[in-house]
């Protein structure tokens, strides 16, 4: 086994041309497209409020500069949204997103940052459920991972992330009774780092032990919580169609100023056809949340895609969102949320896709057990040229 830097500067070189092989390749590929839709429940709030229709126009640029051992990414992305309702009003969400990859013989770094300003009905549906139309998330985010081969099959790796969440105009509300006056969303401020071993058992197997340790930082005073444990990974290809990516780990937690300790675990299971691909996934762990707090969840999704045509496609997911007993005594969200989503891609010409698609989803408002069921029918229409290519 070799390298894959060195395997790739190798079939390169033998190909001949060290002009080419230093060349870098600049491309740009701009998205243009629109989304329409009727929502029995916007705000999934179980109140008896009509549904709304919404049109929303977007468009985002991709910009890229590849070279052998370097590849840079930008990616704007702009949208402009109009609802029937005006309790949600004129609005817009915007995000820029970078991202630089960089391989040497031995060595590897890759960052990712992004900032991004959406409405809370864009962010909070799966997370807080805390849905305002007159308040807007700001996100601030920048991942990095270095990664170092001692041997042929030992991958040291590094990684760190840091996350700031806050929230414009969010309303204030007491602090349990007789409290202070608090911002119902205030925001969080999130570390992350771990370190530890991939070891690579054969082409299609590796194992990965490291230490993990994270800290939320909440403007609430008594909220801040931090972890630190233990983890280990396992991926394996049981053949070319079936892979699974498992891993759990056990953590020592601060929640609130409250001690105690945990799993972490998440199991991806994905098989793929030759007309389509089904993936499992199942999650439990720690997430921050936009009210400046920890919350142990568990989620898991399954995947179905299929092809029906060369050009149409078929897919069908489902979701299951199941937060802790704390956290709904707490009534920090609901207790759980359920989504179904069964969709159409038609692509037509070069650059056209069309794209039906209907999802409901039931769940329970937040400190009630008044139940919630919402549907929703969509259409969005995309004009994604090919990518133009520029060699310098």
């Amino acid at each position: 086994m070799a390298y894959p830097t060195a395997i790739g500067c190798g079939c390169l070189l033998g190909a001949g041309g060290a002009a080419h092989l230093w060349a870098a390749e600049w491309s740009a590929q701009p998205s243009v497209g629109w989304t329409t839709d009727y929502d029995s429940d916007r705000s999934l709030s179980g109140s008896q409020t009509p549904g709304s229709e919404s049109a929303v126009l977007y468009g985002d640029l991709r910009l890229q500069r590849s070279s052998e051992s370097l590849q840079i990414l930008l990616e704007p992305k702009y949208d402009l949204r109009r609802y029937s309702d005006n309790i949600w009003g004129p609005g817009s969400d915007r995000s820029l997103a970078i991202s630089l990859n960089w391989k040497g013989e031995r060595t590897g770094l890759t960052l990712n940052g992004s900032i991004a300003n959406a409405t809370t009905l864009q962010t909070e549906v799966l997370e807080t459920g805390i849905i305002n139309g007159d308040v807007r998330q700001r996100l601030e985010q920048l991942n990095a991972q270095w990664s170092w081969w001692r041997t042929e099959r030992h991958q040291f790796f590094l990684q760190a992330g840091y996350t700031d969440i806050g929230y414009l105009d969010s309303p204030y509300v007491l602090q349990g009774p007789g409290g202070p006056l608090v911002p119902e969303l205030p925001g969080y401020k999130y570390t992350s780092g771990s370190l530890g071993e991939h070891l690579f058992l054969s082409e299609l197997t590796t194992l990965s032990v490291s230490a993990f340790g994270d800290a939320l930082q909440s403007p609430i005073h008594g909220n801040s919580s931090q972890e630190e444990g233990a983890q280990v990974e396992y991926s394996t290809s049981f053949s070319e169609r079936i892979s699974l990516d498992a891993s759990v780990g056990e953590s020592k937690r601060s929640l609130s100023g409250r001690s105690s300790f945990g799993t972490n675990a998440s199991v991806v299971l994905t098989r793929t056809y030759d007309l389509g691909s089904a993936t499992l996934n199942y999650s439990h762990s720690l997430t921050p949340y936009g009210t400046g707090i920890l919350v142990n969840r568990q989620q898991a999704s399954a995947t179905v895609t299929r092809s029906l045509a060369t050009d149409l496609d078929v897919s069908f997911s489902v979701i299951r969102v199941q937060n802790s007993d704390s956290t709904v005594r707490l009534g920090l969200d609901r207790p759980y949320y359920d989504n179904a989503v069964v969709g159409l891609s038609w692509r037509f010409g070069e650059s056209w896709t069309v794209a039906p698609a209907v999802t409901t989803s039931w769940t329970r408002a937040i400190g009630t057990n008044v139940p919630v069921h919402e549907w929703r029918g969509a259409l969005s229409m995309t004009w994604s040229p090919l990518a133009s290519t520029r060699s310098r």
